[in-house]
């Protein structure tokens, strides 16, 4: 499956203005985040991802959403790098720069209190629709990110350790398995507990087709603006009305870096992880935007909080 020539920038005709320069991203004010040499910030009608902890396949994975399915996406406008001076170590480091649409919206995150469940069933199911077109994009016949290329879920990460890499791409599942017992090693941990996921994994982790998924589905990535909201008057008074009941949404799903062609259980999985404390009702209405494979969410559940415990 081609991967994008990089670098990548949209033609001058489809921008809303002039791209910044990296200038005028390092001095915006707008900042939204920082952390692990990423930094996102807005100039205008652009959101930037920038920084050397920044993977260029995130941009390339909405662009390839975005040609394969419906699912609405932040548009993407340039991809490259750019080589620069670590305000940490003062030597030269690679910045990956994502240059996207900047979305206007709120989080599902901040919006979920909000909601009725009427309003949370008309999402989900936009949301299941979305993930169903997802879901359905051919494999390639390999478990990785786009390009054969490793997959960047934290469960395969072993840092900048070039002698120990985890990532894949695997041709079975098998591997992919067999990585994650690694990483439990890596991490060091109970070797007794790793013989015991090397015997369990090929009985439990098996028959799971490579499926293209998003990798952090959770409500801080679904970004909702409301539209149409019905109006009512009151014919006694005049006096209008807004029906929030009757909302509709627009959506959009944020933040694709982890994604690529996992196993068919991990986004049910990651999804269910995320539910974090589980002090609300996110967790039904994951159901109802996924198909749920509960014994694999189990085991997954096992193995992540005992790597980061």
């Amino acid at each position: 499956m081609a991967t994008t020539k990089l670098p990548y920038f949209a033609p001058t005709s489809e921008l809303p203005q002039p791209l910044p320069t990296d200038q005028e991203i390092h001095g915006s004010t707008e900042q939204f985040m920082e952390s692990g040499g990423r930094r996102l910030v807005r100039i205008g009608p652009y959101i930037i991802k920038y920084g050397s902890g920044v993977s260029v396949v995130e941009g390339e994975n909405m662009l390839f959403v975005s040609r394969e399915t419906t699912i609405p996406v932040p548009r993407v406008y340039a991809i490259y790098t750019a080589t620069e001076i670590s305000s940490y170590t003062n030597t030269r480091v690679e910045s990956n720069y994502i240059v996207m649409e900047y979305l206007e919206g709120e989080t599902l995150d901040f919006e979920w209190g909000l909601l009725s469940a009427q309003q949370k069933d008309r999402i989900s199911a936009q949301l299941r629709e979305h993930m169903n077109q997802l879901r359905s994009i051919p494999s390639p016949g390999y478990y990785g990110s786009i390009g054969r290329r490793g997959l960047l879920d934290c469960i395969f990460w072993t840092g900048n350790d070039a002698c120990a890499p985890l990532d894949g791409p695997f041709d079975t599942e098998h591997a992919l398995n067999e990585a994650m017992r690694s990483k439990f090693i890596y991490n060091n941990l109970s070797p007794a507990k790793a013989e015991f996921y090397r015997r369990a994994f090929p009985v439990v982790l098996k028959g799971h087709a490579p499926t293209f998924t998003h990798g952090d589905f959770q409500r801080k990535n679904i970004i909702i603006k409301r539209i149409s909201p019905a109006v009512s008057v009151d014919a006694s008074t005049g006096v209008e009305h807004l029906n929030l009941e009757d909302d509709t949404f627009d959506l959009a799903i944020i933040d694709w870096e982890n994604s690529g062609w996992y196993p068919d259980y991990w986004e049910s999985a990651i999804a269910l992880f995320a539910c974090g404390r589980w002090s609300d009702d996110w967790h039904v209405w994951v159901g109802k935007s996924l198909e749920l494979f509960l014994n694999e969410y189990a085991w997954m559940q096992m193995l992540r909080n005992e790597l980061w415990s």
